[in-house]
């Protein structure tokens, strides 16, 4: 390892900056943002006892971000990997679990395809995003399956106002998006077309020099409105596109839905009731042939939530949801879960402390009981110090459990047992000033029962185990006229049976960005990511690389801006994947409108 370069870097290079900066009244600070994936109720920032890092649209509009990817690669303990360009397969490893070990909500809509468990992360397109909430640890006491290494959720933007921007740049990359919207609902649409360069190189597997580029159309919708004793609420996305890579090309379509109603205060309880559904389809075209692959998911929650003095709450929750997936012309299959969970939420003076449990019943496995317990104390107004535990699980997927193979090998196992984890956690917060703070987590997670095809002809046994120890350490700085975040990331993934590191995921991972604003509603801003050398398919070693990118804005008027983005500006040549390329310096421009 060699830590010194990447702290001084990114690191301690920001908070060096952040004491010479003068400080603003008039920032945001942490305690101001409201938070409700960890717990599932609104809660602040600064209260929430999981690791919590949130994306607003603020984020989203000053990086300029074409994808996920950009936005979602500088957060603490995320590793994402894309093969190839714009639209390529993008798998994101939270805290070095596996990409399927991470519960992927859209408006709080489960979005992972029923057959393979992951989720298509190149089909959101940024302009429809309005926040992102990133809960690093088990969630599962709260959320059920899948939360192992935690939960990612995207809301959908609300459009308030009428807003247009379109952009060009490199790879022949075109996109308009627009807005539009009042109090009562808004609509937001995005189509973005780029030609793309060759996702693989001459040592990739499937390797064709042509370009291979993106059409994607994305659409989402939301609104509100009181309705008798309560409010109702709802949301609604789409994505349509047609993806290239080299000697084929896919053909997707995914669309989710969303309705709830919270009920106005019935003596201490108030209730709100969920129902959500979720329809995806990938067909794609090789030289083997054509394959078709369809997730449909009806969900509905209900959550009863009890005040307990002025800063305590009691929750209790059931949720239920059905699947089905096909894949054409090899299996077809359902199955139902219905989970039961309670948890408290407590302030006690200095002390915040956190309890959940929950027991989930699938149709297919069997019976699950998870469990957090966490605790936050204050010693003083600007640092807290906090422990977690928690337990979780994940139920195999489709794929694992019907898959007839290849000519009888890599063949599903109906027997599975659900994976599980035991995941420890300690860390410190503290508050530098009113505009700034610092963060560091030390964790430990352990997974049994991996789902391996290593059994007979390669058949899908419970095998492997996994532990994955860690730090994290964060800081943010928020003033009038200057903002900055940087993280650094230390992890350890490794397959406790043969000893070897997991695939894909660095040892160390960190970045840093700085923004200058001006008189004028202009403004210039850099980020830096640094990806540590990481083991790939085949054991094959990747080294590390360092990204500079580089962004701004000038204002034109008071309803136009002129905005650009550098990407890659020192045009680093490395593989995001083995035998797979990434995108060298690019430059794109755009104008935007709002109203």
């Amino acid at each position: 390892m060699s830590l010194r370069p990447v702290i001084g870097l990114p690191l301690a290079g920001c908070l060096v900056v952040s004491f010479l900066l003068p400080w603003s009244a008039a920032a945001e600070s942490a305690d101001d943002t409201i938070v409700v994936t960890a717990s599932r109720f609104a809660q602040s920032l600064d209260r929430a006892l999981a690791r919590t890092s949130v994306v607003t649209r603020a984020d989203i509009e000053l990086s300029q971000a074409p994808d996920l990817l950009e936005l979602l690669r500088r957060q603490a303990g995320v590793d994402v990997v894309r093969t190839g360009g714009p639209g390529g397969q993008t798998s994101l490893f939270l805290r070095g679990s596996n990409s399927n070990h991470v519960l992927v909500l859209v408006d709080g809509v489960r979005v992972a395809a029923a057959g393979t468990g992951a989720f298509a992360w190149e089909l959101i397109d940024p302009a429809i995003v309005e926040r992102i909430e990133i809960v690093r640890g088990p969630r599962a006491a709260r959320w059920g399956s899948d939360a192992i290494g935690g939960v990612i959720q995207i809301f959908t933007r609300q459009a308030d106002a009428t807003s247009v921007r379109a952009g060009y740049g490199r790879y022949r990359d075109r996109s308009l998006s627009a807005s539009f919207g009042g109090s009562a609902a808004g609509l937001s649409v995005a189509g973005r077309r780029v030609g793309g360069f060759s996702a693989q190189n001459e040592r990739g597997f499937a390797f064709d020099p042509d370009d291979d580029g993106l059409e994607l159309l994305s659409a989402a919708a939301g609104g509100s409105s009181r309705l008798g004793r309560g409010a109702l609420s709802w949301s609604a996305r789409l994505s349509d596109g047609e993806i290239e890579f080299d000697q084929g090309v896919s053909e997707v379509s995914n669309y989710a839905a969303r309705l709830e109603y919270q009920l106005d205060a019935i003596g201490a309880w108030r209730w709100s009731g969920t129902t959500g559904l979720y329809r995806d389809r990938l067909e794609s075209e090789t030289p083997f042939g054509r394959a078709e692959n369809n997730t449909r998911r009806l969900q509905a929650g209900l959550i009863g939530e009890r005040a307990l003095g002025r800063q305590s709450a009691w929750l209790v929750g059931v949720d239920a949801w059905q699947e089905s997936a096909v894949d054409r012309g090899s299996w077809s299959d359902s199955r139902t879960n219905l989970g039961a969970w309670t948890g408290i939420d407590a302030r006690r003076g200095a002390l915040d402390y956190e309890v959940s449990l929950r027991a989930d019943r699938d149709e297919l496995f069997g019976s699950a009981l998870t469990g957090n317990l966490a605790a936050g104390w204050r010693p003083g107004e600007d640092w807290r110090v906090f422990a977690s535990a928690g337990r979780a699980f994940r139920a195999p997927n489709f794929n694992q459990l019907f898959s007839p193979g290849f000519f009888g090998a890599f063949a599903g196992n109906p027997e599975l047992d659900p994976e599980t984890s035991v995941s420890l956690e300690a860390g410190a917060d503290w508050q530098l000033a009113d505009q700034a703070g610092l963060g560091l987590s030390l964790f430990q997670t352990r997974i049994d029962d991996l789902i391996d095809f290593a059994g007979e002809d390669f058949q899908a046994v419970n095998i492997r185990r996994a532990r994955i120890q860690g730090a994290e350490l964060t800081f943010r700085l928020d003033t009038g006229r200057w903002r900055s975040r940087a993280q650094w990331t230390w992890q350890e993934a490794e397959d406790r049976d043969s000893g070897l590191a997991l695939l894909r995921r660095p040892e160390e991972k960190a970045s840093a960005s700085l923004d200058r604003r001006f008189d004028g509603g202009h403004w210039l801003g850099a980020e830096l990511v640094y990806v540590g050398g990481r083991v790939d398919v085949g054991r094959v070693d990747l080294p590390s690389y360092v990204l500079v990118n580089l962004r701004g804005g000038w204002r034109l008027s008071e309803t136009l801006r002129l905005e650009g983005r550098l990407e890659n500006a020192g045009d680093r040549v490395y593989e995001p994947a083995f035998g797979f390329n990434a995108a060298r310096r690019a430059l794109y421009v755009a104008l935007s409108y709002r109203g």
